[in-house]
């Protein structure tokens, strides 16, 4: 149980209560009482109602505003039933218990180890003022996550409307569902005196995680030198990062399938075991016959789906697949509403589907599971060709964009490239079938062959590169190696976003917090994207380096040289531009050098799927100054990056990085919870709410 008075400037705790037996009918009561030294216990004020109430809350949580000698009192407490049924056995208790489960999505039987908090509005009558000259009142969001695993803080500087305070940053911690949640809100005058509490919430994540629209909550005030006037509400959304609703209709089976496939890799380690891979394999039959039911009239791409899921999951067990083949799995899902819409009439892409299910059929066979872990090459080139064809299927049924009509504008047989697709896969099933090395390239989208042989004669050399820049070199040289892995659902989250198949998606993420974690998250992506073939470039500006070259004044020329070897069409285009201008070449200015080595070559450009850059480190080119102009030209121009060229910037918490990108509505703000040091973290609870 929580209570605060509204003047007062700490919070009560109070222990959990066990009321045993009762009724649903039973009157209940909580009476709250001060006491003093020599002094006995005093009324303050008491809480009542009927059982039945308190449990048909929502989510359990009661919350009363009491009033108590002429001041206001907020209280809050959970109520629930611990076992059984009441002692009269009445069975409505667990109807009043349950009322609150249908109103709110059940959430996911996959373990969260990652939540987003987004969208965060305080809503005030009058925002605070703490002096006559508070032009320099500030306002910041304190996010405390503690659970198990230990906690974090998140603080974030917020901007002032009308009648409320806005953070238009999303915030990700490290929680599991039994970690909790407490919201500060702080102001300051300017004056570097201490902090003013203005009002705090607590929540719990699982109670997060079963609601599915804007969560609403008083904020308990806790201001005694500034007046607030009414109570104070506190809005935001909260989710797993990454979660994406198709996914919700496959979670059922995960569990057996996941129990059959270790099962059968068990066996692959353990050759003297009896061995029965018929019961596992009809496992997962039963596994996608079941899923297949649901399919909402949707007979191609949704069981093409289910069989790419499945065989990620088999695969990455008993074959050692890299685990970021699920970013095949992850286009289509992210991008089914669209598909499924628009493929009904267009026979070839219908075609490429099944003959990408039968491939998958093949591979999933009963003699082939003992044998998946020598067919590991040619797993991965199924995996790399599906990712292809998912970019192309996707880009080519969505009619907002330009691609689909591009590529019918375009001298290039549709009907010949769909076939090509499929000529592909049919080759990986003989190679399957036969045991054979796969030596065959990737197919692709033959328009981005078919350039002129102006790009052939493109040389570059004299355009400023840093040598070693790639991510990939430097954390060889700066990164632990016993840095800890960054949570999966952040990585999902990442991924859908640099996939996403919205034409108004933010073409920049900026990623702020530690520095280690800021780099695995840079590492575990780029990865990730090079193997499906889609990293456009990385510069990382941490770690030292012989001879280093790295400086913001070669960083988009470097970026643009890095794109011209990924797209032949850009390349062209940046050799027709700057072919002749030796004086544009050679320029040192990073505005000059975005808009004429990256925007102007990509605009008539046909990317099939997105291309990712990185830029691990931003801060870390140069001091405020030097970085002034790289900021301005990424928040003017870079809302006009094509749809699918997506930069992922990481920097730690700088003030002039956080204020540029402030309110810019074509980038995504990420900011990670930061752990607590050990030497100064808060072991308990009220350390931190300040009881």
């Amino acid at each position: 149980m929580i209570c605060r008075s509204a003047d007062a400037t700490h919070m009560h705790l109070f222990d959990a209560f066990v009321i045993s037996p009762f009724q649903l009918d039973s009157h209940a009561s909580l009476q709250i009482f001060a006491t003093r030294w020599l002094h006995k216990n005093k009324p303050i004020a008491v809480v009542e109602g009927f059982v039945k109430d308190w449990l048909a809350a929502p989510n359990g949580v009661v919350r009363k505003t009491l009033e108590s000698g002429g001041a206001k009192i907020q209280t809050e407490f959970k109520v629930f039933q611990t076992s059984g049924v009441s002692a009269a056995g009445n069975h409505h208790v667990e109807e009043a218990a349950n009322l609150t489960v249908e109103q709110t999505d059940v959430p996911s039987t996959k373990p969260i180890d990652a939540l987003d908090i987004s969208a965060v509005i305080l809503d005030i009558d009058r925002v605070p003022k703490f002096g006559k000259l508070s032009w320099d009142d500030r306002f910041f969001l304190e996010v405390h996550a503690a659970g198990s695993g230990g906690s974090q803080n998140i603080t974030s500087q917020g901007q002032q409307g009308e009648k409320c305070l806005m953070w238009d940053t999303t915030f990700t911690f490290n929680v599991s569902q039994t970690s909790q949640l407490v919201f500060r809100v702080l102001g300051y005058d300017g004056k570097d005196s201490e902090p003013i509490p203005i009002g705090i919430a607590i929540f719990d994540v699982d109670e997060l995680l079963r609601q599915n629209s804007l969560i609403r909550r008083p904020l308990l005030s806790s201001a005694a030198s500034v007046r607030i006037e009414g109570i104070p509400t506190l809005s935001f959304r909260a989710a797993q990062a990454g979660a994406m609703s198709f996914t919700r209709s496959l979670s059922f089976f995960t569990q057996e399938l996941s129990a059959a496939v270790n099962r059968t890799a068990d066996l692959n380690v353990q050759p003297n075991q009896p061995r029965d891979y018929g019961q596992d394999k009809r496992i997962i039959e039963h596994a996608i016959s079941r899923a297949s039911k649901d399919t909402g009239g949707d007979e191609h791409l949704y069981p093409l789906l289910v069989k790419i899921s499945i065989f990620v999951s088999v695969a990455e067990r008993l074959a050692k697949l890299h685990p970021y083949a699920r970013i095949a799995f992850a286009i289509l899902a992210t991008g089914y509403e669209v598909i499924r819409q628009n493929i009904a009439c267009d026979l070839g892409i219908i075609r490429l589907m099944h003959t990408m299910q039968d491939t998958y059929d093949l591979v999933m066979t009963v003699d082939a599971l003992p044998y998946l872990h020598k067919q590991k090459n040619v797993l991965e080139a199924i995996m790399q060709q599906t990712i292809e064809c998912a970019f192309f299927i996707r880009d080519y049924v969505d009619t907002r964009g330009s691609f689909a009509q591009a590529i019918k504008n375009s001298a290039l047989n549709m009907e010949s490239q769909i076939k090509a697709f499929e000529n592909a896969f049919i080759d990986l099933q003989r190679n399957f079938q036969s045991y054979m090395a796969v030596s065959t390239q990737l197919t692709v989208l033959k328009i981005l062959e078919d350039v002129q042989d102006l790009g052939a004669k493109a040389d570059f050399r004299d355009m400023s590169y840093a040598v070693d820049a790639r991510c990939a070199a430097s954390y060889a040289v700066h990164l632990p190696a016993n840095s800890a892995a960054p949570p999966s659902d952040l990585i999902t989250s990442l991924q859908s976003w640099v996939i996403g198949d919205s034409k108004e998606s933010e073409r920049i993420c900026l990623l702020s917090g530690p520095e280690e974690l800021c780099s695995s998250i840079a590492l575990v992506i780029g990865e990730q994207f090079q193997f499906a073939s889609r990293l456009g470039s990385s510069y990382c500006f941490r770690g030292t380096r012989h001879n280093d070259t790295r400086s913001y004044s070669n960083l988009f020329s470097t970026i643009a040289r890095d794109l011209a070897d990924r797209n032949a069409q850009f390349k062209q285009n940046l050799w027709r531009a700057i072919g002749n201008e030796t004086s544009l070449r050679k320029t040192r200015v990073a505005r000059t050098q975005f808009e004429e080595f990256i925007l102007a070559p990509s605009r008539d450009v046909i990317w099939n799927g997105p291309f990712l850059v990185i830029i691990d480190g931003l801060e870390l080119g140069g001091n405020e100054a030097a970085r002034k102009e790289i900021l301005s030209v990424l928040v003017d121009a870079g809302a006009e990056l094509p749809r699918n060229l997506r930069f992922l910037i990481t920097c730690r918490l700088e003030d002039d990085i956080c204020k540029a990108f402030r309110g810019q509505s074509h980038v995504l703000r990420r900011q990670l919870g930061e752990a607590t040091p050990l030497a100064t973290r808060a072991d308990n609870f009220e350390d931190f709410v300040g009881v």
